[in-house]
């Protein structure tokens, strides 16, 4: 079997230092965070099963290496831990599993306050053993052995350096993500760019800070497919997060931590590209985006106060800065909701002309995705934290953006982020009813029926209508759950 040194994983731990607050508040009941950073970039050679016109590909080379980020907080007791890798997607159920609860038993968590999340790159491994056979295949098992042993060292001794922070929400907006739903004049759909559609270009931020106003971490929620790089490229490569990440911990400092957002209908507009700088410059849009948001707030890291009108030539409404304060409230909550499902069946897309291993690729991957479901219906889950007065909210699927859309319309004064590919292997696109009666790829492709989109962003409504619109002090902890065996 491989060894790590085979893999040259490497783990680099950065953690905070005490941080005055405004509130009045004991140490105890401040948040506490540490960060870690882990190269989970694998070996040359191993395969990519990343898109259907190359089924056979494998790995020639790293353009930047891919990471796994990862967030320790603990409030009063309570502690969650979010972990962010630069991979592409689960394909099987009980290989997620096995990490996530490696995972939990390492950091000694309950399920629910455990998110492990994927970037989306479409530049990474295979992530299934069910692709040993194909070339570079003999190297997925001992890759994920190695991700596991490395990801647990890094999340059992992030607990030792824990440290007082305060965290600072920002919400700014970034221009790279375009509606790719596109339909030709012919009649047929296909993934691309739409420029007459509007597309979400909400980025919601949080800063993590030290006393001497320092970033620890900043994480940065924002949905776009990282498709980039396309068929044509056999360099490991974390797609736009990898240039952004550059930018933002350059500048700002810290670790830069991407959640992918509820992209299923987004994407950049330069895509499927074989050159790589192509993926950096759309990283440029989206860490420069991060800095223009950053940029316009307060430089220490808290927020604008209205304080009064001082009279001039016009009345000017004077606003002053506010120094950040200590978030009082973690919850962690695992939700779930039952969804209708549906044979997902590529061949009934029509297929003349097609290339006979396009279409066995997509049959492999429809059958993939429909086993992480189950027959007529299935129980899928969402994880909910709750930070301060911020919400994240994340699942397993591709949802398109109505589902962020609609949460942040419902509730405007408070951050909400949305959190695709999490906690679970890929259960497929929750698109709405139009695209199934269009008959659009992320309807064809997903064993979720129509109306499932709908469904989940419902039942995300009535969960985030039952939290109270402040910060209350807070209860005991919960006690502590047995983790898996």
């Amino acid at each position: 079997m491989m060894s790590l040194r085979d893999i040259a994983f490497s783990v680099n731990e950065t953690t905070g230092v005490e941080l005055t607050s405004t509130r009045s508040s004991s140490a105890a009941s401040m948040m506490h965070a540490a960060t870690a950073s882990v190269d989970i970039t694998p070996p040359v050679g191993i395969h990519l099963s990343n898109w259907a016109l190359t089924p056979d590909a494998i790995a020639t080379g790293v353009h930047r290496p891919l990471l796994g980020k990862l967030l320790a907080l603990k409030v009063a007791g309570r502690r969650a831990l979010l972990v962010a890798l630069d991979l592409g997607w689960w394909m099987n159920a009980d290989e997620e599993w096995a990490l996530r609860a490696s995972l939990l038993r390492a950091a000694n968590l309950v399920s629910e306050a455990l998110i492990v999340c994927l970037t989306h790159t479409h530049a990474g491994p295979s992530l299934s053993t069910s692709d040993r056979d194909r070339p570079g295949g003999r190297l997925i098992a001992a890759y994920l052995a190695a991700l596991s042993r490395d990801l647990c060292a890094a999340a059992a001794k992030l607990w030792q350096h824990l440290e007082p922070v305060t965290v600072t929400w920002r919400t700014g907006t970034c221009g790279l993500a375009v509606n790719r739903d596109l339909r030709l004049p012919d009649g047929r759909w296909v993934v691309g760019q739409n420029p007459a559609a509007a597309a979400d270009d909400t980025l919601v931020l949080a800063e993590f800070r030290r006393a001497d106003g320092s970033a620890l971490a900043l994480v940065c929620n924002y949905a776009v497919h990282p498709t980039t790089l396309g068929a044509g490229n056999t360099l490991l490569s974390p797609d736009l997060v990898g240039r952004a990440r550059e930018i933002v911990e350059e500048v700002v400092g810290g670790s830069f931590v991407f959640l992918q957002g509820a992209s299923g209908d987004l994407s950049p507009r330069v895509q499927y590209s074989s050159d790589v700088a192509d993926a950096d410059r759309n990283g440029d849009a989206l860490g420069y985006a991060v800095l223009s948001t950053l940029s316009a707030m307060p430089r220490s890291g808290g927020t604008l106060k209205f304080v009064g009108v001082v009279e001039s030539g016009a009345p000017l409404g004077e606003f002053r800065s506010v120094p950040p304060t200590s978030v009082k409230r973690l919850e962690c909550q695992r939700a779930t909701v039952t969804l209708d499902t549906q044979r997902n069946d590529p061949e009934g897309v029509d297929s003349a002309g097609m290339a006979a291993h396009v279409v066995a690729a997509r049959q492999t991957r429809a059958r993939r995705v429909s086993d992480n479901v189950t027959e007529r219906e299935t129980v899928f889950e969402v994880t909910l934290w709750r930070i301060g007065d911020a919400i994240l909210v994340a699942h397993p699927g591709e949802a398109y953006s109505y589902l962020a859309q609609t949460l942040r319309a419902r509730y405007p004064g408070r951050p909400i982020v949305v959190v695709n590919l999490a906690n679970g292997a890929h259960q497929g696109y929750l698109a709405p009813h139009l695209a199934y009666q269009d008959g659009r790829y992320p309807a064809w492709q997903s064993p979720l029926s129509a109306g499932s989109l709908e469904r989940l962003t419902e039942h995300c409504l009535r969960l985030l209508d039952d939290i109270p619109d402040s910060d209350p002090p807070l209860s005991e902890p919960p006690t502590e759950k047995e983790v898996p065996k």
